[in-house]
């Protein structure tokens, strides 16, 4: 037979302390990521398309319903352009546009009134 350590927990118990600890990492981990952010902005389309883009320097990141992408920003005067070389953000004054590989691109986009 096998002796255990006095010290061990309880199985109850350390699943627990799993679940704390993974939940406590999780928290850290999404903190992290979007701990950066100098701004963020949701986006609303007239066809009903809706995406975020968080502005940071000199880039942006942009979500969308098909994942999270890093777009390095060209700006002039009041338009700017942020690209990934695949995917595109353009805004200009309160107009956006969003240019994604192999769909249409969403019409009127306009940042949502909560975030002006």
């Amino acid at each position: 037979m096998t002796d255990l350590p006095t010290h061990a927990l309880p199985p109850g118990a350390r699943i627990a302390a799993l679940v704390v600890l993974l939940a406590a990492a999780g928290f850290v981990a999404s903190s992290a990521y979007t701990g950066d952010s100098a701004r963020a902005v949701r986006y609303e389309c007239g066809d009903g398309e809706r995406f975020s883009v968080d502005y940071l320097a000199g880039h942006v990141r942009l979500r969308t319903g098909a994942g999270v992408f890093a777009l390095a920003g060209e700006q002039e005067g009041d338009a700017a352009r942020y690209t990934d070389g695949h995917t595109a953000f353009w805004i200009e004054g309160e107009k956006a546009m969003l240019e994604r590989p192999g769909l249409a691109m969403p019409a009127d986009c306009r940042a949502a009134p909560e975030t002006l």
